[in-house]
């Protein structure tokens, strides 16, 4: 903004550049087209004294169009007076739409300046005299014609170097700024995908995968809604997970969900929605103002949606926010698919696993479903002592195979009714040993031999196939001989009738320290049995049918 004097309101310092050219003792100022100069920092006297004067101003505007030009060689104002232009950045004046040129400019000054009518015509604007005036000049702040050559070029090349220099800073910022956000966008998409184990429960995966999306993406709330498809997705079938305060529970918002997966139909490209209230769904513009609809598609296999609504700074969803949406969302497509696959496979291992127990179990009727009964109480005993969950599933699997080796034991001494002579009860003893040789070779079930080669040991020694005592017992080991203990004493054999629970719970308890871990087995007396007597009754009657048809059988 100019003044009534012709001069620019006193800007702030130009930074580095300033510093380094003021520490040479050369003035510098700022200059506008309508001949307004302002000092940049401090100036002497002499300058002072040209700047605020009107003729200067005069001089200064007749002479812009060669201060503009973009050259780098001094303007001569006056003789002994010089402005050497300093290209600076266009900037927008605050009273006008147009865009004005400010030089920044070097005010250099001779010893012909200090003779000129100038000079004295300067002085008299100012009501100095001429002659005391010069005398107050300080000879060495005073220039040469080749001097002022010289450090003409000097100083623009500064310049352009100080312009090149702070452009290339605001490119590294603008560099560091993206880089942040790809860094915050790659460590998420590093992290869900490290995390993306298919052992792992698939609801904890997705509902940590919407959370982290939220808090990257700056959404207010994330969701993630499923296709109702039970044959693909079993138990996670139309199962919606949230992050943020969405604003609506459960059934709400699996609505909504559903409503946009039916809009969005086959498309597999990310939907940005920018008024809600558009889009037909009267319950949504409650939720969100703005909506981000990414569907999760593999294949032409459709999986849902994930959901983004508005953005936490106000800001609109914009297409970065989508491209990030759309790498999860193939990779949590990725993750579905592989957890389906694990499921079935994980299934059609069991369902190996119980078909070969069973065929084991059938040869004694007496014995019908023993293994899936230790297995569920071998479990139950296990979470009881506070083990992983995933430990308890391996104990259950472990206790599921702990009689395999009864494949090597002849089915006639088996099935005998009655005691057993020491030679038969030496080849029932050898099972545990048997089992364990048919699984060593499988490496996945490595960690199940202990209870399989185990389960017959005593606390305090004696037991076979080993005779190791206390804790030298593999706690696998130690857990199934309770419960293969427990489903003996609780079934009916071909010597003895099934002895009632509180019978059982008695002898586990005079027990505990000679056959059993008394650890153990003071926390198995505690547990809840309803669901170990209803397999019992299940068990008894496919045996009693089974018994029915072989009387029947000619």
């Amino acid at each position: 903004m100019s003044t009534q004097t012709g001069q620019l309101e006193r800007p702030k310092p130009a930074g580095r550049l300033h510093e380094r050219v003021e520490s040479l003792g050369v003035p510098l100022v700022w200059v506008e087209p309508e001949g307004a100069v302002a000092p940049l920092g401090e100036c002497r006297w002499l300058e002072r004294v040209v700047i605020a004067s009107q003729p200067f101003a005069a001089a200064v505007r007749q002479a812009w169009p060669a201060l503009s030009a973009g050259s780098s060689e001094a303007v001569p104002i006056w003789p002994g007076l010089w402005l050497v232009p300093m290209p600076t950045e266009r900037r927008r004046r605050a009273s006008s739409d147009r865009f004005q040129s400010r030089l920044m400019a070097a005010l250099l000054t001779a010893p012909e300046f200090l003779d000129s009518d100038q000079f004295r015509l300067v002085c008299s604007a100012q009501q100095l005299d001429a002659q005391a005036a010069r005398s107050r000049v300080d000879p060495a702040a005073l220039y040469t014609d080749a001097e002022v050559r010289r450090l003409a070029h000097t100083l623009v090349w500064m310049q352009q170097d100080s312009m090149e220099i702070a452009r290339r800073n605001g490119e590294l910022q603008s560099m560091s700024r993206q880089l942040g956000d790809s860094y915050e966008e790659l460590s998420l998409l590093y992290k869900l995908s490290t995390g993306m184990t298919v052992n792992q429960p698939p609801a904890q995966y997705l509902t940590e995968a919407c959370r982290e999306l939220q808090e990257v993406g700056g959404f207010r709330w994330m969701a993630l809604q499923l296709v109702d498809d039970p044959d693909r997705l079993h138990k996670l079938t139309g199962s919606v997970f949230a992050s943020g305060p969405v604003g609506c529970e459960g059934d709400a918002l699996r609505q909504i969900g559903r409503q946009l997966m039916t809009q969005v139909g086959d498309n597999t490209g990310p939907r940005i929605i920018d008024d809600t209230t558009t889009v037909g769904i009267p319950e949504l513009p409650a939720l969100s103002r703005q909506l981000l609809v990414v569907p999760l598609v593999r294949e032409h296999k459709f999986f849902g949606v994930l959901i983004g609504g508005d953005k936490l700074d106000d800001t609109h969803i914009s297409s970065v926010d989508a491209k990030l949406c759309n790498s999860l969302a193939i990779g949590l497509t990725i993750f579905l698919e592989n957890a389906m696959l694990y499921e079935d496979m994980q299934a059609m291992f069991m369902g190996t696993l119980h078909a070969l127990t069973n065929s084991i179990d059938a040869k004694d009727s007496y014995t019908h479903g023993h293994s899936e009964r230790v297995a569920l109480v071998s479990r139950q005993l296990a979470r009881a002592a506070g083990l992983p969950e995933e430990t308890c599933e391996r104990v259950y699997i472990s206790a599921l195979v702990h009689d395999v080796g009864k494949i090597g034991v002849p089915e006639a001494v088996l099935t005998k009714p009655g005691h057993l002579t020491s030679e038969e009860f030496a080849l029932i003893k050898m099972h545990p040993e048997i089992g364990a040789h048919i699984l060593r070779d499988i490496r996945q079930m490595q960690d199940l031999i202990p209870g399989v080669l185990y389960h017959h040991e005593r606390w305090s020694g004696g037991g076979y196939p080993t005779g190791v005592a206390g804790e030298q017992i593999p706690l696998f080991g130690r857990l199934i001989c309770l419960a293969d203990s427990f489903d003996a004493m609780s079934s009916n054999r071909t010597y003895r009738q099934a002895l009632t629970l509180e019978q059982v719970l008695h002898e586990i308890r005079r027990c505990a320290g000679t056959q059993f871990d008394p650890v153990l087995a003071e926390l198995f007396v505690k547990l809840d049995f309803t669901e170990f007597f209803k397999m019992i009754e299940h068990h008894q009657s496919i045996a009693a049918g089974h018994a029915q048809q072989r009387g029947n059988t000619p």
